[in-house]
C-alpha cells in the first residue's frame, strides 16, 4: 500500500456495536489500494466491539446520549482526514459528519441495514427494554430525518437487494479475508484438535451460532428445533456477551449439549467454523431481517461449513435452491430439525453444497471480489474530488 495514496474515512455510528462487522471488511478491502481510518462513536459500551477490537487504531468520542451524539457530528467532521470520506450507514452520526467535513469531499453512503424498520428488542424486561425501545425509536427518527441528505452523495453501497430498491447503487457482499477463513488450513487433525481446545464433543455433530441472539435471528426457533427429536443428536456452540441472559436460558433447555464459549475475537472465528458442523441462520421474517444480511452466513460459506437458513432477503438468492446450502421456512422449527438431521445423515451431499458455497463466496463476497467494485468506485471520487 502506498503511503502517498489519498486516505478514506470510515464514519460508524457505534464502534461497540455490530455496526462494525460491516465496516471492517469494507476498510479491509480498501486498505491495499488507500490508507483508511475509522472514525466513530462509542455510544452502547466503552470499548470497540469485541470481535473487532484489535483490526484497526480506531479514533472514537465516547457519547452515552442522544444528546451527546448530535454534539459530536461536528468534532467528527473535523477529525477526518481523507480525501474520500465513506458514511457507513444514513444516520446523523454518520452521513451528517461526512456531509459536514471541510473541504466538499466526496462522499461515499453504505447502507447494511433498514434503519426504518422496527427492530425487535431484546425481552429483558423493565427499565432495559424500555431505554432500548426509545433507542430504536430514536435512531428510526434519526434515519428518517437524515434520508433527503442520501441525495447529495457521490455514491451508494448497500448489502442486500431489498436496500437497493430504496437507495439505489451497487451491492457489495462483506465477506471475510479469503486466507484467514480457508478450509484447507484446517485438516482433520486440526479440526479433532479444536474441538478439545473449545470443549466440543468429538462424537456428536455442532452447530454454531456467533453473535447477539436476536429475536429477529431466529435464537428461539433454533432452540426449539434443538429440542425436537429429529435434531436431537446436534449440540450447540455459542460465541457472545456472557452477560446476555439467553445464553444462560439456552443452557437451561440444552444442558449438555449446550457449550458457551464467550467472547470472542475475530480471528477466532475460522477455528471456530472448521470445528462445527453446521451454521444455522433461521431469520425470522420480519422488514428489519428481509434487508438483513447475516455476516455470520458469509463466514460460514467462506469456510466451506454447511449452512441451514430461512429463504429470508437475498438467503435464497446467494443459496439457490438448496445448491450452496438448505433453506427451510421461517418460524419452522421441525422443519430445522429435519434440515440439520440432513446434514448429519449425508455429509457427503452437505459436503458438497459447502464447496459450492465456498465457491460463490470467492466470486461474489472475498476482499478480492469486494476490491473490484470498491476500489474504481474510490478512485472515481477521488477524480471528482480532484476537479472540484
Amino acid at each position: 500500500m502506498a503511503s502517498s495514496r489519498p486516505a478514506v474515512t470510515f464514519f460508524v455510528g457505534d464502534l461497540a456495536g455490530n455496526s462494525i462487522a460491516r465496516a471492517a471488511p469494507l476498510a479491509a478491502a480498501l486498505s491495499e489500494a488507500f490508507p483508511v481510518e475509522i472514525l466513530g462513536l462509542l455510544r452502547s459500551g466503552r470499548e470497540v466491539y469485541a470481535p473487532y477490537r484489535e483490526l484497526y487504531p480506531y479514533r472514537v468520542l465516547h457519547a452515552p446520549t442522544a444528546f451527546a451524539a448530535a454534539w459530536a457530528a461536528a468534532r467528527l467532521a473535523r477529525m477526518a482526514t481523507g480525501r474520500v470520506l465513506y458514511a457507513c450507514k444514513p444516520l446523523p452520526t454518520t452521513l451528517v459528519p461526512a456531509l459536514l467535513a471541510p473541504g466538499r469531499r466526496p462522499v461515499l453512503l453504505d447502507v447494511e441495514d433498514d434503519e426504518w424498520a422496527e427492530r425487535s428488542v431484546e425481552p429483558h424486561g423493565g427499565a432495559l427494554r424500555s431505554a432500548l425501545s426509545r433507542l430504536a425509536d430514536t435512531r428510526r427518527l434519526g434515519a428518517r430525518l437524515v434520508h433527503p441528505l442520501t441525495r447529495g452523495v457521490f455514491a451508494t453501497t448497500v448489502s442486500t437487494r431489498a436496500l437497493q430498491a430504496r437507495y439505489g447503487g451497487v451491492v457489495v457482499r462483506h465477506g471475510p479475508e479469503e486466507a484467514a477463513f480457508d478450509p484447507t488450513r484446517f485438516d482433520a487433525s486440526e479440526r479433532r484438535r479444536l474441538r478439545a481446545a473449545f470443549g466440543l464433543p468429538m462424537d456428536a455433530p455442532v452447530a454454531l451460532f456467533a453473535g447477539r441472539p436476536r429475536p429477529h435471528k431466529g435464537w428461539s426457533v433454533l432452540l426449539d428445533a434443538l429440542c425436537h427429536p429429529a435434531a436431537a443428536a446436534w449440540h450447540l456452540a455459542s460465541a457472545g456477551d456472557p452477560a446476555h441472559p439467553a445464553f444462560a436460558a439456552a443452557a437451561a433447555r440444552l444442558g449438555p449439549r449446550f457449550h458457551f464459549l464467550g467472547a470472542l475475537p475475530n480471528a477466532a472465528m475460522p477455528g471456530l467454523l472448521a470445528a462445527c458442523d453446521a451454521a444455522p441462520i433461521p431469520q425470522r421474517d420480519t422488514r428489519y431481517a428481509r434487508a438483513q444480511l447475516p455476516a455470520k452466513m458469509l463466514e460460514a460459506l467462506a469456510m466451506g461449513l454447511p449452512v441451514v437458513a430461512t429463504p429470508v432477503g437475498d438467503a435464497a438468492e446467494i443459496l439457490g435452491p438448496n445448491v450452496r446450502g438448505l433453506l427451510v421456512p421461517a418460524d419452522d422449527a421441525p422443519a430445522l430439525a429435519a434440515a440439520l438431521a440432513a446434514v448429519a445423515g449425508d455429509p457427503a451431499a452437505a459436503r458438497r453444497r459447502a464447496a459450492a458455497g465456498r465457491e460463490w463466496y470467492l466470486a461474489q463476497a472475498g476482499r478480492d471480489a469486494m476490491r473490484r467494485v470498491l476500489v474504481p468506485l474510490v478512485e472515481s471520487a477521488l477524480r471528482a474530488g480532484a476537479g472540484r
